[in-house]
């Protein structure tokens, strides 16, 4: 056992590729974190666990690019056939079913599971974390919550449930697994500071050396992300403040499509007359690194119940920029209010206000998008302090450049990929400790099958037959048999169609010869004669024999 945990990764390139059209926060985090374990991680091995030959190979070419010790790469088709070789399963997601109900095939102490948390808005994901309450998860499994506003969803989505279930059966629920928060994290060396392309940048949206360049970074989807007109009207408050300078807001990112790009333009154009608004395709790696590089603020009105994180600020932090974001999610937990940036104050309607966009998303009226959207819409952002803000930025370089020291500083000691992995192989070793001396919760019996949902179906439906094999049933040959048919069953495939699950066929004619000589036979008698590994393939041989005439039982 190594010193650090081998914990293999559930791979598939949604969650962990970044190189993509329309890419994401959880592409962009998945992508880093990777990354940052490959390079950080002080495992002896990496470990993937997918069933795709083509992922695998897509997995083991990132760590062989990335990772400068060239460790050793192994790839499991599931973690049931990966014994010894990895003791934890990284899940990219917070929905863990059929991870938790895959290991109780095994043992449930074989290896424990670790998920992690990103947009926690959608049905799928509430019903997930509403079934931790019914799944053999156990106390050395976790979910990492990447904020503490996370981990409030979290636990709120799993007492609510626990409040139905306790009306519904009188009983309570209890989970034990893990809710620790650990931050998504940055790689700080792509943010170094870089004076030609800071003016590079500036120059080609005509910023000049004394005007004001305030940047937002990211997704173009007012209804999932961040709506943009608070932010075009608190950069046009600060503009007519700032009479002095000519104030730039440069949009950075993709739009899903020309339509919703239309919108923010005209937003834009609407919104906006003293301040300079332009759009960069975020798209284009160079001008992304640039927007950095040439902006002298940050600004962020996130608005949306489907954050819980935000990349964008530590991102902002890394490249010695300070931030104006909304109190909301993740953010406050990264900015540090008057230290490496501002939060402004934001306002949503109280519990029992959304019961109605709770019923269309439920009954189908609505989509996410719409759903997250219409809460969205009703989340707003002090414009006033966000302009206050921005006009204390700018008239204060001291005060713009000591935020932005202590952003990168933050920046360094939090959320750098080494420093999150660590946290991270900290975990993991919490966990193999609690393995080993924990209590399992639901253990399985022995007759049990894995999942309740999927159960033995000789159990579920013995009243079917008339007579259920036992040890006392009389096997013997049927008279009017020919030993010989045996042969004729292989030429079949509708007679063989399970064959993988009987009795392997060369033990066969040796035990119709048996019955011949010595029968009848219990069907006792006859498991004590195989190896008990087969008993369960006896068991089900025999019925198959009987249904082509070669035996009778009785």
């Amino acid at each position: 056992m190594s010193a650090t945990p081998v914990c293999a990764i559930h791979y598939h390139p949604d969650a962990y590729k970044a190189d993509r059209v329309g890419v994401k926060g959880r592409h962009s985090a998945g992508s880093g974190f990777l990354t940052g374990l490959f390079r950080h991680g002080r495992a002896p091995m990496h470990v993937s666990v997918t069933p795709n030959e083509r992922h695998a190979a897509e997995f083991a070419e990132a760590a062989r690019q990335r990772d400068p010790r060239a460790r050793e790469i192994r790839n499991f088709q599931t973690m049931l056939a990966a014994g010894s070789a990895a003791e934890c399963l990284m899940v990219p997601g917070p929905v863990l079913d059929e991870f938790a109900w895959e290991r109780r095939v095994r043992d449930q102490r074989a290896y424990s599971i670790c998920g992690v948390t990103h947009t926690l808005a959608s049905d799928r994901i509430i019903a997930g974390l509403a079934n931790f309450h019914i799944l053999p998860l156990q106390p050395w499994d976790a979910l990492v919550c990447t904020s503490r506003v996370a981990r409030d969803v979290v636990e709120n989505a799993m007492e609510t449930y626990a409040d139905y279930l306790a009306r519904r059966t009188g009983a309570r629920c209890e989970t034990s697994l893990k809710l620790p928060i650990i931050p998504l994290g940055v790689d700080g060396a792509r943010y170094s500071e870089n004076q030609a392309a800071r003016q590079s940048f500036r120059a080609g949206i005509g910023a000049r050396d004394g005007d004001f360049v305030i940047l937002f970074l990211g997704r173009f989807t007012f209804h999932a992300k961040a709506h943009p007109v608070p932010m075009y009207l608190a950069a046009e408050r600060a503009a007519k403040r700032l009479t002095d300078r000519k104030v730039h807001l440069v949009m950075v990112g993709q739009a899903p499509n020309d339509n919703i790009l239309k919108l923010f333009k005209s937003g834009a154009e609407t919104y906006t007359d003293v301040a300079e608004v332009h759009f960069v395709d975020g798209r284009d790696d160079n001008l992304v690194n640039g927007s950095w590089q040439g902006a002298d603020v940050f600004l962020s009105l996130s608005d949306n119940i489907q954050e819980t994180f935000g990349l964008t600020p530590i991102e902002a932090m890394a490249a010695g920029l300070p931030s104006v974001v909304s109190d909301w999610d993740g953010y406050k937990d990264t900015i540090i209010h008057g230290e490496t940036g501002f939060r402004v104050p934001t306002a949503a309607p109280g519990a029992g206000s959304g019961l109605d966009l709770a019923v269309k998303y439920q009954t189908r009226r609505d989509d996410y998008d719409r759903f997250v959207g219409r809460a969205c819409m009703s989340t707003s952002c002090d414009l006033q302090a966000t302009a206050d803000a921005l006009v204390q930025l700018a008239k204060d370089p001291e005060l713009r450049a000591r935020m932005g020291e202590a952003g990168r500083a933050r920046a360094r000691t939090h959320y750098d990929w080494s420093v999150v992995i660590r946290a991270y192989e900290d975990l993991w070793l919490e966990l193999r400790e609690l393995r080993a001396s924990a209590p399992e919760v639901a253990p399985r019996g022995t007759q049990e099958s894995p999942h309740p949902l999927y159960p033995d179906p000789f159990g579920i439906f013995a009243p079917h037959p008339s007579a259920v094999l036992s040890a006392d049933t009389l096997v013997s040959i049927d008279p009017q048999s020919d030993l010989y048919r045996i042969e004729d069953l292989a030429r079949h495939p509708f007679c063989t169609f399970s064959s993988d699950l009987m009795l392997p066929s060369r033990l066969l004619p040796d035990m119709l010869a048996r019955l011949a000589a010595e029968g009848p036979l219990s069907a006792g008698d006859m498991e004590s004669s195989v190896a008990p590994e087969l008993r369960r393939h006896l068991r089900r041989t025999l019925p198959w024999l009987a249904k082509f005439g070669l035996i009778k039982l009785s």
